[in-house]
């Protein structure tokens, strides 16, 4: 039964995280050309395009305030710490 129930489930999904990248994007460059650059700019840019109209962060389906609050932390952290998307 529970070999059913399992192999029934498939791999399952996972989507992409606002707080996940804002830290991934703190990441400081490593391969040696600047260091106060950003290892990984392609996570700014995101952050700044995954906005919602009303300004925060997080699941634009369903209303956390706990999810919205600890996302939207995380990304102004982000921006911030690069001096990035400040408009």
């Amino acid at each position: 039964m529970i070999k059913l129930m399992l192999g029934s489930m498939g791999d399952g999904e996972l989507g992409i995280s606002a707080y996940d990248t804002a830290w991934v994007a703190l990441i400081k460059n490593i391969d040696g050309s600047d260091i106060n650059a950003p290892q990984f700019p392609s996570c700014l840019k995101w952050i700044a395009d995954n906005q919602l109209p009303h300004g925060s962060w997080g699941d634009d389906k369903v209303f956390l305030a706990h999810d919205r609050l600890i996302n939207t932390l995380a990304c102004i952290v982000a921006l911030k710490s690069w001096d990035a998307h400040l408009d």
